[in-house]
């Protein structure tokens, strides 16, 4: 399994904050949902990522997962690692289950990330705390292919980012919010369809969820009581090529007027991201072609 040159960069590189851009002009990981959202000890827990860029292709993304404090942030990768790796580029089971053991979960597309919530993850916590649980953090690294044979990538290559993923005994655990459609005039736009616009018109459009995405739970405060809560999910858009009049939306507010560019290659992609800030999340895009 040839993931070794992919990770000797990544082991080495330096953390670097995620840009708050809205337009798509380099590599970027724009989103990645955890399924399910809020975890119980000894659940498995899958992931998926929305890995965008305009001009390169994606070798891999690596990804890694640790237990930590509500303050913590990232997970601490032992670079020594790499002396007990097999230099020849390919992984033992001796290898893998070293990566595993420093928290590995997987390197796609040659194994898909995967994560066993510890059984005694919440062990340490009161009865009472372990409703609220702790926070694991998931390190995800987009590595591009390299732009000619022989070329090697360093850190300004790779784009780093981040997850929380809570893990808790919660009555009511958070899940992922269902993005039900997309429209563009009123018009829904069938997943894979590219919708042709004008240049230099403006269009409107809007994003629907499904109605049990804006999830009603309940919260104990600081004081101990019971309250009941409910989500209030945002969007963030993002484009290739073209403008927005706002970046973000607030539920039940979502939609965005989109400027299409004057001058720009004829087709371009608009992605929107959804967050419910309970750590759920979900994505779609929009693919346009310029009249």
């Amino acid at each position: 399994m040839p993931i070794f040159a992919l990770l000797t960069p990544m082991l080495g590189c330096t953390t670097t904050e995620l840009s708050e851009s809205w337009r798509i002009d380099r590599l970027r990981v724009l989103g990645v949902a955890a399924e399910p959202a809020e975890p119980r000890p000894g659940d498995r827990v899958t992931f998926t990522s929305l890995v965008v860029s305009p001009d390169v292709a994606v070798a891999s993304t690596v990804w890694f997962a640790c237990l930590v404090g509500g303050d913590d942030f990232g997970c601490s990768i032992d670079e020594s690692l790499l002396d007990t790796l097999d230099p020849s580029g390919e992984l033992s089971p001796d290898d893998l289950e070293a990566l595993y053991a420093a928290g590995f979960i997987g390197a796609e597309p040659y194994l898909p990330p995967v994560w066993n919530v510890p059984l005694d993850a919440l062990d340490a916590l009161a009865p009472e705390d372990r409703l609220e649980g702790l926070t694991a953090i998931v390190n995800v690294t987009a590595i591009p292919e390299p732009s000619s044979e022989g070329e090697e990538l360093d850190e300004s290559d790779l784009e780093l980012a981040y997850k929380r993923v809570p893990v808790s005994e919660a009555v009511s655990p958070n899940r992922n919010p269902i993005i039900a459609a997309i429209a563009l005039d009123g018009v829904e736009i069938p997943e894979g369809t590219v919708a042709s616009i004008d240049r230099g018109q403006p269009y409107t459009i809007t994003v629907a969820l499904s109605d049990e995405s804006v999830e009603t739970y309940p919260f104990v405060n600081k004081e101990g009581v019971e309250e009941t809560r409910t989500e209030e999910p945002y969007l963030t858009w993002y484009a290739e090529a073209g403008e927005f009049d706002q970046t973000n939306d607030l539920w039940p507010y979502f939609e965005a007027i989109y400027y299409p560019p004057d001058d720009a290659a004829p087709d371009a992609k608009v992605w929107v991201v959804v967050r419910d800030r309970r750590g759920g999340m979900a994505w779609t895009a929009l693919a346009l072609r310029y009249r």
